[in-house]
């Protein structure tokens, strides 16, 4: 019998990092009888969503994603494959930015297991790379804004930041059994590492092959602090890359190259560990009985962090300082 695995993210969970190295490693996992379909130019599946979700045009085809769905289901069911369909949009909560009917793709994959891998991490980790993924291509959120909405909400950005009510949405279409989570801190630190880790989840029985290195295209974030800078310097625009160049300058002059950061306040912290720590715990009693011993790791940022109160005003002197120079340069 045919299985589908659902690579659901979430969002800034080493999704692109995995789907690079399974798109590039697509002919040595159909050898195992796995298959991870080519979907263009793109290596994730987005373009399948696009029926559900509101994705750039850059991820539409001609045919729907529905449809596509369908050709992909119907070449592989009477089939003893695995089918690996990986892209965090599966995971997004609603509102705006679509959801994905889980009832139907059940019915397009009808006569398929199914599985479905569900990466999380701690929320005020999630929080600061979802600011820092906004702040690409837009002007994000006040980092207190953004808490607070997802204190409010359990959710930023249409994405669920309550990891209790995003089990509880799966459960709706998936049976216990069906669902496992994975836990980023923890995976990435293990010798298989996280791609490892998900890879053991979607086909625990087929040899693993060789996968390369990780692909320095994956989309890494930045360092946090002087991200947050450049906004606050631009003032509500998007910051240009002068102001972006000056703030990671001073960050690296005034506190060296090596020392975290963080965006939040050790309040914000504190606050987001509170909202969020029992229903973490609820789920992790939730899925004892499928993954005994499973829990969300929720450590607290290294003692040698920065954090957004502890900015000096000697940092803001150098990045004017670097901004000006950048600009009599210019000039010049």
């Amino acid at each position: 019998m045919a299985r589908l695995v659902l690579h659901i993210g979430t969002h800034k969970t080493g999704t692109t990092m995995i789907q690079n190295r399974l798109h590039a490693a697509r002919a040595a996992l159909a050898d195992q009888g796995v298959i991870y379909p080519a979907a263009g130019r793109h290596t994730g599946h987005h373009m399948f969503l696009t029926d559900w979700i509101a994705l750039p045009a850059a991820y539409h085809q001609p045919e729907g994603g529905l449809a596509g769905l369908s050709r992909l289901a119907d070449r592989w069911r009477a089939t003893d494959a695995t089918v690996i369909l990986s892209s965090e949009e599966f995971s997004r909560a609603g509102g705006r930015g679509g959801q994905v009917d889980f009832a139907a793709l059940r019915q397009v994959f009808h006569g398929y297991r199914i599985r479905v891998i569900c990466v999380l991490r701690s929320q005020w980790q999630f929080l600061q790379a979802v600011y820092l993924e906004l702040s690409q291509s837009a002007p994000p959120p006040p980092p207190a804004d953004l808490v607070a909405g997802a204190l409010k909400t359990g959710q930023v950005d249409g994405l669920w930041c309550d990891y209790l009510r995003l089990y509880d949405g799966l459960r709706t279409n998936f049976a216990a059994g069906e669902i496992r989570l994975v836990d980023y801190g923890a995976a990435s630190e293990t010798r298989r590492g996280l791609l490892g880790e998900v890879l053991r989840q979607a086909a625990p029985n087929a040899p693993l092959p060789e996968l390369g290195e990780p692909d320095s295209r994956a989309n890494v974030s930045p360092p946090p602090l002087p991200v947050w800078a450049a906004h606050v310097v631009a003032g509500g625009p998007s910051p240009g890359q002068d102001i972006r160049a000056a703030a990671e300058e001073a960050w690296h002059l005034e506190f060296g190259s090596s020392r975290p950061g963080t965006i939040l306040t050790r309040a914000e912290i504190a606050r987001l560990h509170t909202r969020f720590a029992d229903g973490n715990d609820r789920l992790a009693n939730r899925v004892r009985g499928i993954q005994p011993g499973w829990h969300l790791s929720d450590r607290p940022p290294p003692d040698t962090t920065l954090f957004r109160e502890e900015v000096t005003p000697e940092y803001w002197i150098r990045l004017a300082r670097r901004l000006a120079m950048r600009t009599a340069r210019a000039a010049a």
